[in-house]
């Protein structure tokens, strides 16, 4: 018979099973970061472990890409006859549904949007068109619109229903949400062909690929679809929508695997993925919560049994470990035969819970506090130094490395005299509202802020860590930089505040960066002439009349990018000529104006006294150049040449 203290030890142990299963359970549940290493464990089989499926034989996209919206002349909003258009031909071919995932909710041009309006309500073939009624979307006049174009019966609510926690798309949008909120995109598209679905929001059933080069939905360009056989899309649902690199982008649980559209998906391919699951009536391969919970308990009781043999912690740490990892690589390996997908971390939790309360019951050993390594960390600004130095703590260590790095420098034009003219108060807040956009792009784009001069900023690009494309890095980071500045400036000169242009230097050479300092105070910085030059081409932007400025070593190393010459330059003091140069956008570089500019340039670079009459029709066709300007200057002067004698620093 078992004896009163063996009985009262089993009933405290189980006591000590059911309480590591409860907090196991409550906190994989609640706490934030656990549930997200739930899903992140979920994920990974999800994106890279899941059995293949065929290539959807329901459902094909008609894709609208980067060479669909090149035959506009503008990429946004998608013209809308060619919408018209691409219905009217996916109802010719015979297409047994149609979803729009286009928010037709501003107005183009007259003619195409009636088009469009009238090709809606004309359309015999089931249609659904993107909706929402969300103010952070759509405004009020945005909605008024949208209501009007689209009819009622049309409409399919496009929302995405994402983890609060990491912005993953994880779930179907049910609809219905509010007053005006139509039934969602995938239960609108399953619903015209009569497949009815529940009022919830369902966790996504994510198609796997046939293959790795094969996509779970066959994928057409738009613009094409009028070329190809009838076959492709007769009898089948046609779901358009964009499939552009930056546009409609939504996470999914292949980012934590894939960088690639499998890891930011297009929405259309989002919502491709929810009607299918609709109309296959697939379920997500998560085992249902009381299952996990059953589970937990079960690791919870192995917790207890191997308390109960009271061979140590050190064996019972290592039998606990060997028992979760075999589970943790037995569920991984069982996913890809078609096993459900069972929860790690919650199990894995209700046993090193259920460990250390039987250990602390049982055994009474008292547990040793880790104790951790605290670095000076805080004082780097750039979040890959602070990994650097996790890395490698010798970083520490005041040493420099000889490296090429690429150099940006920015200044505001006449801060000094506009915080003259505001409160502190005031300053303060332009200043950190104007730095605060401006670092988040320089960190977007990997480079590392090195210091701040006031309203001045210095990156680095390439270092710390190694960048092989560092100049092109720099010099997108500068247009992005720019284009946020100006936009900056116009609203708040609108409120009265005359902030100034951003004027940005770019340069790249060799130069000495490391940590430089006491062992009380260290700075990771640049060192070198290369530095120096950075800065004065940021300077130079006052004599040019543009707010960005780059070097011939610059553009020599980006082969994307364009760039219009300013000027062979001799810089005062010097004796030889350099020509620095103005990157534009890719939209300025694609235009008329670009192409006249490099025309008019190469008649002064050859000192043709046509370079005159050339520089003077620029400044007629593009009066607001301040570059032009410039050059108009110099001629009217007689000096019909490239070559710019600078008389100042």
């Amino acid at each position: 018979m078992i004896g009163k203290k063996k009985l009262k030890e089993l009933g405290t142990a189980l006591g000590v099973a059911v309480l590591a299963t409860a907090l196991a359970a409550a906190a994989t549940k609640y706490l934030t970061f656990l549930s997200s290493l739930e899903n992140i464990a979920a994920d990974i089989r999800i994106a890279a472990l899941q059995p293949p499926m065929p290539q959807s034989k329901d459902i094909v996209i008609a894709a609208i890409t980067e060479e669909t919206v090149a035959q506009f002349p503008y990429r946004s909003p998608v013209d809308r006859a060619f919408l018209a258009n691409l219905l009217k031909t996916l109802e010719k071919k015979g297409a047994k549904a149609i979803g729009l995932d286009v928010l037709l909710d501003q107005p183009t041009e007259d003619d195409k949007d009636a088009l469009l309006r009238q090709t809606i309500r004309d359309l015999k073939t089931p249609l659904i068109v993107s909706y929402t009624n969300t103010p952070s979307v759509v405004n009020e006049d945005q909605l008024a619109y949208l209501n009007d174009f689209v009819p009622e019966a049309n409409r399919a609510g496009a929302n995405l229903v994402t983890d609060p926690f990491d912005g993953t798309v994880r779930w179907t949008f049910a609809g219905e949400t509010d007053p005006g909120m139509p039934i969602g995109f995938p239960r609108k598209a399953a619903q015209m062909v009569g497949v009815e679905t529940p009022r919830v929001n369902a966790e996504i059933a994510w198609r796997p690929q046939p293959d790795a080069e094969t996509p779970a939905f066959p994928v057409y360009p738009s613009h094409a679809l009028a070329v190809m056989p009838d076959d492709w899309v007769k009898g089948k649902i046609v779901l358009v929508g964009a499939v552009l690199s930056i546009t409609d982008r939504h996470r999914t649980p292949g980012a934590v695997v894939y960088d690639d559209d499998r890891g930011m998906m297009p929405g259309i391919i989002v919502q491709a993925h929810g009607v299918s699951q609709l109309l296959e009536g697939r379920q997500h391969p998560r085992l249902p919560y009381q299952w996990a919970v059953a589970l937990t308990l079960a690791f919870a009781l192995l917790g207890m049994a191997i308390g109960l043999l009271k061979k140590g912690i050190g064996f019972s740490v290592v039998v606990g470990v060997v028992l979760i990892a075999g589970w943790w690589v037995g569920s991984m390996l069982g996913f890809t035969y078609g096993f459900p997908l069972v929860p790690l971390v919650s199990p894995t939790l209700g046993l090193a819970l259920s460990l250390w309360m039987m250990d602390a019951l049982i055994g009474g050993a008292e547990r040793k506090q880790r104790q951790f390594v605290q670095g000076a960390f805080s004082r780097y600004v750039s979040p890959d130094v602070v990994n650097q130095l996790v890395d490698n703590p010798e970083a520490l260590q005041v040493k420099g490395d000889r490296r090429e790095l690429s150099f940006i420098f920015t200044d505001v034009a006449g801060f000094t005299t506009l915080s003259e003219g505001l409160t502190a108060e005031k300053l303060s807040e332009t200043l950190n509202a104007y730095l605060d956009g401006a670092c988040q792009i320089i960190l977007e784009k990997k480079g590392t802020i090195d210091k701040f001069i006031g309203d001045a900023i210095m990156t680095i690009f390439n270092a710390p860590i190694p960048q092989g494309d560092h100049a092109e890095r720099a010099v997108r980071c500068a247009l992005a930089i720019d284009a946020y500045a100006e936009d900056f400036r116009k609203r708040y000169n609108a409120n009265g505040i005359p902030i100034g242009v951003t004027r940005i230097g770019i340069h790249c050479g060799p130069a000495v960066v490391g940590n430089f300092g006491s062992h009380q105070r260290m700075d990771f910085t640049a060192l070198g002439d290369t530095v120096n030059t950075a800065a004065r081409c940021e300077g130079v932007n006052k004599y040019f009349g543009t707010r960005i400025c780059a070097t011939q070593p610059i553009v020599d190393q980006c082969q994307t990018v364009k760039f219009r010459p300013i000027g062979d330059v001799v810089l005062k003091g010097k004796t030889e000529a350099v020509t620095l140069y103005n990157p534009v956008p890719d939209e300025y570089a694609a235009s008329q104006a670009y192409t006249d500019y490099m025309n008019a340039y190469a008649l002064l670079k050859a000192e043709d006294t046509k370079g005159a009459d050339a520089v003077r029709a620029l400044k007629q066709q593009y009066p607001e150049d301040p570059l032009i300007d410039f050059h108009l200057e110099r001629v009217e002067s007689g000096l019909c040449t490239a070559r710019v004698v600078m008389e100042d620093k």
